[in-house]
């Protein structure tokens, strides 16, 4: 009956004509990605709820309320999805995706009702680069290349001041400037969730809901184009620095201008900072990225709790890639996390409960594994933190590390069967580069790497391997021993997934950025021979070839380890050192020297 009442209300009436449906611009980036109608209810519209789907809306104009921000939108003009208006540029389209043809892969989850209000000074969530007056990066000028597939666009300025004075909630992605239409293109086919170290992402966040708000939000939308335009640059021989960093700039800009006048902060506020975070740690930056992670950290924590957090896929990938910077910079410097036990505790607690609610869906377990990679890498900066500085004694100490290496242990016994299938190891590297003879691994040995749905297990174990090195390593550093003899053969296990992924023919983009960081962990325990030597200086070549550039704190250290100076470059007499990424240090090293004006 209920059935049928839905179908009455859909059907029209006697001797009606057939009015077809406007799309607005106010309907959830759900129903907009499946390209269907959103009936725009709050906060989850029908069709999300029918079908156990995330819902998530774009946020309101600062300053306007809620409720006049969607009476707006519902009154402007007609517009589509991303997709469709791809299909006004001449491409094709996807069909819609029906109700009937989806299972529900995550619970729908509520917005949040209400957020606390920021009373903390500007200063306070602001990154150095942020409040100072200009930009850390200087100007430049636009590109006057002739746009082709592969191209630099022409910037349009007179577009983008257009664009910029059209309300950015309203603004479809038609109405963008052409070359910011271009770059996002670029990022949609060529940039992927590895770029930024995000190790999994099963509801595509990166390429649809995290676009859809950047097309609503300038300074996002202007931090993922100067992203994208950087990924672009280094594919063009003739690249220059002014092509992307104007992009940057103009973010950079943007978002300072937000934070003076003291606009509300919402989750566009948080991804355009991480976003710059990324753009610097890209650049080698650490010193401004720390500056970001702080302003994300404040945020974080005034509008959110570690329950709140988990709410929707999109607060759950900005907590995933806060915490990335949290845990890595802890691991280095040997101090705790910022963020607390408890926002890891809960974020892996959210994905234990997916896990038991649905137990055959392997994108939650995939997420439960590295939620607790993520847990065991926060207990081991705390441990080590507080020991270092005394406030733990030898008992405690000793029982906090049994206690750590048995979970490790676990973690491992523990494995879903589901995520070790047999069936699933890859046989076969035919279409990948005949074998080096120069490799210290095998990366084309049989059942080394995990294939098809299972490929997330890959840069999985990595995660674990390299979480487990640092834990062992602190470990003997502690009790001043000598590492476990272990650590090497964990390290070659390490080396051979780095190079198998590298190679094999169906690896997704951005691979090999995605287990750099892993890799460099490991060279720690390999032979220091020339063989070896020279295997880990091309890796490392080759990472900073694809955009990723170590800081020269990185390469300083590895110039004591090896014996050998690769503080310019990592190879001999500069070979497959680009042009661009010469000229990218040397900008950077001068922002470095010279502070930027206050």
């Amino acid at each position: 009956p209920a059935q049928s009442a839905a179908r009455a209300r859909r059907r029209p009436a006697a001797g009606s004509e057939h009015v077809k449906h406007r799309r607005t611009r106010s309907g959830c980036y759900t129903c907009r990605n499946r390209r269907v109608k959103c009936d725009e209810t709050h906060p989850v519209c029908d069709r999300c709820r029918k079908g156990n789907r995330e819902c998530v809306y774009p946020e309101p104009s600062s300053g306007a309320k809620v409720s006049r921000s969607r009476t707006k939108s519902a009154n402007s003009p007609d517009s589509g999805s991303s997709a469709e208006e791809a299909e006004g540029e001449g491409k094709s389209s996807l069909p819609p995706i029906l109700d009937d043809d989806e299972t529900g892969n995550e619970a729908s989850s509520q917005q949040q009702d209400s957020r606390r209000t920021s009373h903390t000074a500007r200063e306070q969530s602001d990154t150095p680069s942020l409040t100072h007056e200009k930009s850390p990066s200087p100007s430049t000028e636009s590109s006057n290349s002739v746009i082709h597939q592969h191209s630099r666009p022409i910037a349009s300025r007179t577009s983008s001041k257009q664009a910029l004075r059209t309300s950015a909630v309203g603004r479809t992605w038609a109405e963008l400037p052409s070359d910011v239409r271009f770059y996002l293109d670029f990022f949609r086919n060529n940039v992927s969730h590895h770029h930024y170290a995000l190790k999994f992402d099963g509801a595509d966040f990166m390429r649809t809901t995290f676009l859809d708000i950047a097309v609503h939000n300038d300074p996002l939308l202007y931090a993922v184009t100067g992203f994208a335009a950087y990924h672009h640059t280094l594919t063009k021989p003739d690249g220059r620095i002014q092509d992307f960093l104007k992009y940057y700039n103009k973010s950079v800009s943007l978002l300072r201008e937000s934070l003076a006048r003291n606009q509300r902060r919402t989750p566009a506020t948080l991804l355009t900072i991480l976003q710059l975070a990324t753009f610097e740690e890209y650049l080698g930056d650490w010193v401004n990225l720390i500056g970001h992670q702080k302003a994300a950290y404040q945020i974080i924590t005034e509008l959110y709790t570690p329950e709140t957090i988990m709410q929707n896929e999109t607060l759950r990938r900005i907590i995933t890639w806060y915490v990335r910077f949290d845990l890595f910079g802890g691991l280095l410097s040997g101090y705790e996390t910022v963020l607390s036990r408890d926002w890891f505790v809960a974020c892996n607690q959210y994905y234990v409960q997916q896990t038991r609610d649905r137990p055959r869906d392997l994108c939650s377990k995939f997420e439960e594994r590295l939620s607790l990679c993520r847990l065991f890498a926060t207990d081991v900066s705390v441990l080590f933190s507080r020991r270092a500085k005394g406030v733990m004694d030898d008992e405690t100490f000793n029982s906090e590390c049994e206690a750590l290496e048995r979970r490790f242990e676990s973690w491992h016994e523990e494995l879903d069967p589901a995520l070790i299938d047999p069936s699933k190891r890859i046989m076969d590297f035919t279409g990948a580069p005949p074998p080096d003879p120069d490799d210290i691994v095998d990366p084309y040995k049989p059942n080394v790497m995990y294939g098809g749905d299972l490929f997330p297990m890959n840069i999985t174990f990595i995660d674990y391997w390299a979480i487990f090195i640092m834990f062992k390593l602190q470990l003997a550093m502690a009790q001043r021993t000598m590492p476990d003899p272990e650590l090497v053969k964990i390290s070659y296990d390490i080396c051979q997934m780095f190079e198998a992924v590298e190679k094999h023919p169906e690896s997704p983009t951005g691979i090999v950025i995605e287990a750099q960081a892993s890799l460099g962990i490991a060279t720690l325990f390999l032979p220091k021979d020339q063989r070896h030597i020279m295997w880990c200086r091309r890796k490392f070549a080759k990472v900073e070839q694809l955009g990723y550039i170590y800081p020269e704190t990185f390469r300083s250290r590895m110039s004591v380890t090896w014996n050998e100076d690769v503080s310019r470059w990592w190879l001999p007499d500069d070979e497959g050192y680009p042009g661009i990424i010469q000229a990218i240090r040397s900008f950077i090293e001068d922002r470095t020297i010279i502070p930027t004006e206050q």
